[in-house]
C-alpha cells in the first residue's frame, strides 16, 4: 500500500465520521471512523479508530480498528496487533500480530478464487 503519489482515487473517512452506504474506490480506503455498508476498494485501511460493520472486498487490506461481517482480500489481509476482524474472512496472505483479535470462518484463497476488487 505504498508508492501512492496522487489521492487521485482515493477515500478518507476521518475520526468521528459515520456514514452508511455502498462504496466503490478505485485506488486507496483510508477508514478512521465508521461505515456501515459496503467497501470494495484496491487497498484498504482500517485506522486504530475504524470501524467498518459490512461487506469489504479489497486486494489488500490493513486492519488497525475492526471489521465486522464479510472481508475478502484477494491479496493481503494483515490484522495488527490493535486489530479485530469477525465474521466470514477469505484472504490469499494472512500476516497475524501478536494481540490482534480474529473470530468466524477463516479460508484461505487464491488470487484466482477470490472476490475480484474495484476495476480502475
Amino acid at each position: 500500500m505504498e508508492g501512492h503519489d496522487s489521492d487521485t482515487g482515493c477515500f478518507t473517512v476521518g475520526e468521528g465520521v459515520s456514514i452508511k452506504g455502498r462504496f466503490t474506490v478505485p485506488s486507496r480506503a483510508v477508514i478512521n471512523g465508521e461505515v456501515d455498508g459496503e467497501i470494495t476498494a484496491k487497498d484498504l485501511l482500517v485506522g486504530g479508530s475504524g470501524k467498518i460493520n459490512g461487506k469489504v472486498i479489497a486486494e489488500t487490506v490493513d486492519v488497525h480498528g475492526e471489521v465486522n461481517d464479510t472481508l475478502t482480500a484477494s491479496k493481503a489481509l494483515i490484522v495488527r496487533s490493535s486489530g479485530r476482524a469477525k465474521g466470514s474472512i477469505q484472504y490469499a496472505e494472512l500476516q497475524i500480530e501478536k494481540g490482534a483479535q480474529l473470530r468466524g470462518t477463516l479460508t484461505m484463497t487464491s488470487d484466482e478464487q477470490a472476490t475480484p476488487a474495484a476495476q480502475a
